[in-house]
């Protein structure tokens, strides 16, 4: 028991050295619906990444090639994973993204995504299910990124088995993949919420408890691609875990998420304030935010406007 204890704390030690949480307020641009819906139903929808702007997204590495030779690399379990994804790449669209940016404001923001800017505590927005990636626009820069985190002490402990290497070893290739972006969108300064959904369960036909917490997925219409988009919701959850009921098939098991959805309690997200961007009206948009946010229990959060010197029209 000491030894399986050991093993976990370890492995444990090596992901959080591995990861690189984000610590600080990230902000999404929105239109005045996506500030409403955000606010009033307390969710975020992910969008999957077959259908964001950026037609690379989250595959931007998987074109790098020739990003590392073999003695590259003094850790053989990353080695070994960073040529099996090489070789592999994923198509399965299972990945589901909502973009946030770092810094100061932005006229080219404003211009793409809309008037309002959200700020959300991004430590707030880690669970079980998401995670925060900060993007990396430089291919040198994750490259050293992967040797730098290939190399740390922590893959020495004693009692870490080859099984929980290949583990980190896993999602080390994988958070570099969800951190490498094309390198002509790095004036946006890109954080990205990720969470997986998988639409088909073919490879654990036997077992679909092995997805017990991925979320429901459903769909909009598009109004440039004219067809349905898949999207997930983020939510904080105030509920407490529900039992796992393996004796369902797939889709009961998707008929029952859905509707455990709907009725879950839910906590407030963690917005710290909201920025008017430049617009018509631009005081009653301020007013109209501390309402909406005071109505929906966010008290606490700063309604400011921007300062650029654009009409917005």
């Amino acid at each position: 028991m000491n030894e399986r204890l050991n093993r976990l704390n370890q492995f444990k030690s090596l992901m959080a050295a591995i990861a690189d949480p984000v610590d600080e307020v990230i902000y999404h641009y929105t239109s005045a619906e996506g500030l409403r819906g955000i606010i009033e139903n307390s969710e975020i929808w992910l969008t999957n990444v077959a259908f964001v702007n950026d037609k690379t997204e989250c595959k931007a590495l998987q074109e790098e090639k020739a990003l590392f030779k073999d003695k590259d690399f003094t850790n053989s379990f990353v080695r070994d994973m960073w040529n099996r994804f090489d070789r592999h790449p994923d198509d399965n669209f299972d990945t589901y993204i909502a973009s946030f940016s770092r810094g100061p404001e932005t006229l080219d923001q404003w211009r793409a995504y809309g008037n309002f800017r959200i700020g959300f505590n991004a430590n707030k927005l880690m669970s079980p299910r998401s995670n925060v990636y900060q993007c990396v626009y430089i291919k040198n820069k994750i490259k050293n990124w992967i040797l730098k985190k290939e190399r740390l002490k922590e893959w020495q402990g004693n009692s870490l088995t080859d099984e929980y290497k290949r583990g980190a070893a896993y999602n080390l290739i994988y958070a570099a993949s969800m951190k490498y972006k094309n390198s002509h969108f790095k004036n946006e300064r890109e954080v990205r919420l990720i969470s997986i959904s998988h639409h088909t369960w073919k490879p654990f036909p036997n077992s679909p408890s092995m997805f017990k917490d991925d979320p429901p997925i459903h769909y909009r219409n598009h109004p440039v691609y004219k067809t349905p988009v898949p999207y997930i919701k983020f939510i904080i959850d105030k509920d407490e875990a529900q039992p796992i009921i393996v004796s369902e098939t797939e889709i009961e098991m998707k008929q029952r998420k859905l509707k455990e959805e709907n009725i879950r309690k839910r906590d407030l997200l963690p917005i710290v304030e909201i920025l008017v961007g430049p617009m018509l009206h631009q005081e009653e948009a301020r007013i109209s935010c501390k309402i909406l946010l005071s109505d929906k229990g966010y008290e606490n959060v700063k309604t400011n406007l921007s300062k650029i010197p654009y009409r917005g029209f």
